[in-house]
């Protein structure tokens, strides 16, 4: 009995100074959280934890007729009608086109390899992945790699590298399952959903490997430009905010009237044309292994939409990168690396699918010369945009495309432009990559 009762108290104990141990290590994370010490940073990463916004679940569909469903059978089948000609291959590409029709131009590089993997190099994209249990069209998830021995993976190695070098893969790793989450109210039509595609376990870590192959040659043929900062290893959004703010204070100090457009693409990861990118591809000098492995990989792809355990049919994907896949981003804004060629007359700022296009009127005038000049440039620059647009297929969503003044003057001047039939807003403040940016420029909003 002296023992269990010894043995109680010194667990009481231990209790009680863990508990003063923990309480005094919170108060000096609490009062290093604004320092630069080890303890900030650790207070910062637990605290983030509970700082993420989380989606609300769909909870029924809106349909023709104000006609709610909540029956999960019914939202399936309306959801797969509306992505299965959401994503269908767009009717508005002119013919002749000089990504498909003009006259092939072959590189030196033309008939370059893509390089084989091997065993160490698999493992360590298998284990540098992180551990989820959400499971693709097949019931797999990666969370069961742990569980796989290392001997496995060699007998992979021979379809990857069978891949790089005849750009064939299981027909199986481009079945896709979509979930959906709505974009604001829980009851909302199958258009105001956002959909989350759970790619194939064995596919994303072919696509890591050849995605790392890629970026070499992007890299080695200069294709990127500097201006483009998402996506990229290397390439920070803080520092595109700082370039961007630098470009415009600099033009204001010149007394310049300054606008910038904010331009939104309307879905665009989901609008790739593919034709149209491989074709430009070519022409950007990626050889031709690797265009053959881009078109297997794009192609022939097809879905199923799940809710609430209940699965929709099979419908065919003929546009859009591959949602989820980490080569999708790199491959986006390849296709779209010589944007800012098309739009002279301006200062582009590329984040991903974001565009920030600066323009100023003509140092040296007067105020109202300033501005006469600035509005004839904002409408080439608004003709460009359009052109390119159709140009890629990549249509512009004029509902979020807004243009911020920026001046020192005392008010802005009155521009009224236009794409079309669509109207400019100009707003008062714009939130550009998480920051607040106003017409004065002042850091009492920016922070």
């Amino acid at each position: 009995m002296n023992l269990k009762q010894l043995v109680n108290d010194r667990r009481k104990i231990g209790k009680t100074e863990l508990k003063r141990f923990l309480s005094e290590q919170l108060s000096c994370n609490i009062e290093a959280r604004n320092t630069t010490s080890p303890r900030s940073l650790a207070f910062w990463s637990k605290a983030k934890l509970s700082m993420k916004t989380t989606s609300s679940s769909l909870h029924g569909f809106a349909l023709a007729d104000d006609v709610i469903t909540k029956d999960p059978i019914r939202m399936c089948e309306a959801a797969a009608d509306y992505y299965e000609e959401f994503f269908k291959e767009s009717a508005s590409i002119y013919h002749p086109h000089p990504y498909t029709d003009a006259p092939d131009i072959e590189w030196e590089n033309f008939d370059e390899k893509i390089p084989h993997t091997n065993l160490m190099e698999v493992l360590e994209v298998v284990k540098s992945r992180r551990k989820k249990k959400s499971c693709d069209a097949h019931g797999l998830s990666n969370y069961m790699f742990t569980a796989l021995p290392d001997i496995y993976w060699s007998f992979l190695i021979n379809i990857f590298n069978k891949s790089f070098s005849d750009g064939v893969f299981p027909i199986e790793w481009k079945d896709t399952r979509i979930l959906l989450l709505p974009k604001k109210d829980p009851i909302c039509q199958p258009s105001n959903t956002r959909p989350i595609s759970l790619l194939d376990v064995f596919l994303k870590i072919n696509e890591k490997l050849f995605h790392m192959r890629f970026v070499d040659i992007l890299k080695r043929r200069g294709i990127l430009p500097d201006t483009q900062s998402g996506f990229r290893e290397d390439f920070r959004l803080q520092t595109r905010v700082l370039l961007f703010l630098e470009q415009v204070s600099s033009l204001m100090a010149n007394s310049s009237p300054v606008a910038t457009i904010f331009v939104d693409f309307k879905a665009a990861f989901d609008q790739l044309w593919f034709e149209g990118c491989l074709g430009k591809l070519k022409r950007m000098g990626i050889p031709r292994d690797y265009l053959r492995w881009i078109n297997t990989w794009l192609t022939g792809r097809r879905a199923f939409i799940e809710i609430d355990g209940e699965i929709s049919r099979w419908f065919n994907i003929s546009k859009g990168c591959p949602q989820g896949s980490i080569f999708s981003p790199t491959l986006f804004i390849t296709y779209n690396s010589d944007m800012g060629d098309f739009l002279g007359g301006c200062m582009s700022h590329f984040f991903a699918d974001d565009l920030a296009a600066i323009l100023a009127g003509n140092i040296g005038s007067k105020f109202t010369s300033q501005c006469i000049d600035l509005e004839r440039k904002l409408k080439i620059f608004l003709e460009n945009l359009e052109y390119y647009s159709i140009l890629t297929s990549q249509p512009i969503n004029y509902n979020k495309t807004e243009g911020l003044w920026t001046t020192r003057a005392v008010g802005a001047p009155r521009c009224d432009i236009s794409i079309g039939e669509n109207k400019i807003k100009w707003a008062k403040k714009f939130k550009y990559l998480g920051y607040w940016i106003t017409p004065k420029l002042g850091y009492g909003t920016i922070i």
